[in-house]
Formats: structure tokens, C-alpha cells, sequence
């Protein structure tokens, strides 16, 4: 596992159906509210599978707006695609446009990924609008983790509309990664 995150943290070794396993009592009376001490305790620990456990906790909670700054705390630290992809659709349900288009122009890689991810599997209620406004805030940027993440959004998107990813595609010049991304099901 830790080889497979190119040695970026350590690992227990427990797949993930034995994760979930292990955590879902600890989980089971945490279904309706963030538990942030909970996550916080999770982000803190060295082996990754304690920040998945609070990634699926965050899947399964009720978030906001006000939710969006500590969340952001989270994508910043111990940063790498698997938990940052894993933060996305959550984020997505608490953030508002307005967020997304801040989190879109980061500083931080990670952040304007979470960003691009965030409408993810949203099909026809995606806000084309802003997902072409933060996808074009981020071409040209030669990094493979944006460059890998427009791709996907559009690869989905492209699920729901494909003559709008086609039509975007042409009309903006994307890395050859994002084209061959956005392109499987086209």
C-alpha cells in the first residue's frame, strides 16, 4: 500500500472492506453530525488508513458552508490524490459556488483539485457554468494532478453531455492528458 503512495505515508496494511469493517461501530452513532475531534484525532495519526476512516466518516455527515475553512485545513495536511479525492464530493455538498471559485484560483494544488472534483457525479444538476469557469482557471497548468483531474471531471460530465465536453475540448487548448481523460467516452 505505502509503495502504491509512492512511499508518501505509512500503512497498516488493512484493505479497505476490513477498514470499514473495523470502524463501523466506532462510525455507527456518527452517521448524522461531523464529529470534528474525531477527525482531527484520524488526521493525526501516521497510518493512512486512520485518515480514510475520517474521509468515510465525512462521506456520511451533514456539512456547510461553515464547514468549508476546517475542511480546506484537511486538504492541506497530509495531502496526496487518495484523500483529497475522497474529500471532494463531501466539500462539493458543503461549499458554495462562490467557495469553489476561490478554491478554483489556490495556491495550493490540492485545493484547486478539490475544486474541479467537487461536481462530480452530479450529472444533469452539474453547474456547467462553474465547472467550465474553475476547469479554465486551471488549464494550462502542467501539473499532472490538475491536468489528470480536469480530464476526469470531464470524462463524467461527459456521461450526461457529451456534445458539451466535445464542444468545450475544441474550443480550449488542454493538456494531452486532459484530452485523452475527457475522450473515453466521447
Amino acid at each position: 500500500m505505502s509503495a502504491y503512495m509512492r512511499g508518501q505515508f505509512p500503512f497498516l496494511g488493512i484493505p479497505t472492506p476490513a477498514r470499514r469493517a473495523a470502524a463501523k461501530e466506532v462510525l455507527r452513532g456518527r452517521r448524522k453530525v461531523v464529529d470534528r475531534e474525531l477527525v482531527e484525532e484520524c488526521w493525526a495519526a501516521a497510518e493512512r488508513e486512520f485518515q480514510y476512516v475520517a474521509c468515510d466518516h465525512l462521506r456520511d455527515v451533514s456539512l456547510g458552508p461553515g464547514d468549508v475553512a476546517w475542511l480546506r485545513s484537511l486538504v492541506v495536511r497530509k495531502s496526496w490524490w487518495d484523500t483529497v479525492d475522497a474529500l471532494a464530493k463531501p466539500i462539493g455538498r458543503a461549499a458554495t459556488a462562490e467557495q469553489m471559485q476561490i478554491w478554483a484560483r489556490d495556491g495550493d494544488l490540492w485545493v484547486r483539485r478539490v475544486a474541479i472534483l467537487h461536481q462530480l457525479g452530479r450529472k444533469a444538476d452539474t453547474d456547467v457554468v462553474l465547472l467550465a469557469e474553475i476547469i479554465r482557471a486551471n488549464l494550462g497548468s502542467s501539473e499532472f494532478f490538475i491536468d489528470k483531474a480536469i480530464g476526469w471531471a470531464l470524462r463524467e460530465y461527459a456521461k450526461t453531455a457529451p456534445g458539451w465536453v466535445r464542444d468545450f475540448l475544441a474550443a480550449h487548448e488542454v493538456s494531452a492528458l486532459t484530452r485523452r481523460e475527457a475522450s473515453k467516452y466521447l
